[in-house]
């Protein structure tokens, strides 16, 4: 988003702007303590990288004056909406009455594989063909989806959406039920069956750094929990956001990335609301901010957190997957962040986005491209032609579509918006 030098200066809020390009230095969280948080006993909301990675605590740690002072780094990377429309669970069906998902994957595969987080977000239930497959308005996904999700290299899946209460506080249970029981290694933050579950700060470690994942919607399609279970779902206007980040960092988070769902739809600009909740997300001390649920991308700032922090803000990553019916909901984008621990403490150091590309289909072709390999050929074969106004759709029209959102920060050449703090 191009914005003048006054602009960049100081916004609306009296929050001040910091060029998305930038490379000063700032100071971090201090690094937690590694106790967790007391009495609690939940398995596998902890996780961690291989033994051979583990930090372990010595007398003789250097000091941050010490230039031989480790380094950790690890990689995150995050896609935008599963939205799970009839037309994507039919890509699925085998002729054998089952269903797999693995071609949703097939084209991203190597950036799953490479970052040492990976995340989407978790538009829909997983309450599986038991309790019956349903479209728009009250979803209800393959459970399916999630084992292609956990194959791709999916380690944690978003959940608290405008969805997360389609079939009320029992469609969450069904969810998180099953995550627990095929894929208790995955972190599902935004969701709970148990209030204990809720209170429990998600955090994931990886190569020594500890990282926890906020998730909080700013809808809930005026559908609501239960009165006595109200914690089942982060909702903005009821969540602690204070003490959630307060008690991550208590359970030794040493890096916080907050995932809002939030703004309006199918806008490329982010919301008041969206700018409003940022505010309190930076105040509240996070290190990131990867946004969702407009269904189109908006654009990557850089903001000025607390204590002068300079966290970056992606508004909105648009859709991953879906058969919504219009070119803008085509292009999606891909998060990327890179975190750094020495004894100085912990920051985020990199981030990045990258244009991707939802080629619609009606059989398992249905797949998501990075848009530097998509090509005029596919973009001819994507159905989202046989809609109204759509049938110009190329790969022309997605460059020009991406570098209008994101601006000059933009790299068309590279397809990749990139920044270092």
């Amino acid at each position: 988003m191009k914005r003048g030098r006054a602009d960049r200066t100081r916004r609306d809020d009296g929050r001040r702007w910091v060029p998305t390009v930038s490379r000063r230095a700032f100071a971090c969280s201090l690094l937690a303590g590694a106790a967790a948080l007391p009495g609690c006993a939940l398995e596998n909301l902890v996780l961690s990288g291989s033994d051979a990675n583990r930090a372990s605590v010595k007398s003789d740690v250097p000091t941050i004056y010490d230039s031989a002072a480790p380094v950790k780094t690890a990689t995150l990377m995050m896609v935008g909406d599963m939205l799970i429309h009839r037309s994507v669970w039919q890509s699925g069906e085998r002729e054998d009455g089952t269903y797999n998902y693995d071609h949703l994957f097939t084209h991203m595969a190597d950036e799953f594989a490479d970052a040492d987080i990976a995340m989407v977000n978790q538009e829909t239930i997983l309450g599986g063909t038991e309790h019956g497959l349903e479209d728009f308005p009250y979803f209800n996904s393959p459970q399916e989806l999630g084992d292609a999700e956990v194959k791709a290299g999916v380690d944690v899946a978003v959940s608290a959406t405008n969805h997360a209460l389609d079939h009320g506080y029992e469609g969450i249970c069904w969810t998180v039920e099953y995550w627990r029981e095929h894929h208790p290694e995955v972190l599902v933050p935004g969701i709970a069956d148990t209030e204990e579950v809720a209170r429990t700060p998600r955090i994931i470690e990886r190569n020594g750094i500890k990282v926890a994942i906020l998730s909080y919607t700013a809808y809930t399609n005026e559908l609501y929990p239960p009165s006595d279970k109200t914690w089942c779902l982060n909702v903005f206007e009821t969540s602690d956001i204070d003490g959630d980040v307060e008690r991550a960092r208590e359970a030794g988070a040493d890096i916080v990335v907050a995932c809002p769902h939030w703004g309006e739809e199918y806008v490329h600009e982010p919301h008041p609301t969206e700018l409003k909740w940022a505010g309190v997300l930076l105040d509240a001390g996070v290190d990131a901010i990867i946004g969702t649920h407009p269904h189109v991308i908006q654009p990557v700032e850089v903001l000025e957190g607390a204590d002068g922090k300079q966290v970056p803000v992606f508004w909105s990553l648009g859709n991953y997957i879906s058969s919504q019916v219009d070119k803008p909901r085509m292009v999606g984008g891909m998060a990327k962040l890179t975190f750094e621990k020495t004894s100085a403490g912990s920051r985020v150091v990199e981030y990045s986005m990258t244009p991707l590309v939802t080629h619609r289909a009606w059989d398992d072709s249905m797949g998501v491209y990075l848009l530097s390999e998509y090509t005029d050929e596919l973009a001819e074969q994507n159905v989202v032609r046989y809609s109204d106004g759509c049938g110009d759709f190329s790969v022309a029209y997605c460059e020009d579509l991406v570098a209008e959102v994101l601006g000059e920060a933009y790299d068309p050449d590279a397809y990749i918006l990139r920044g270092t703090l």
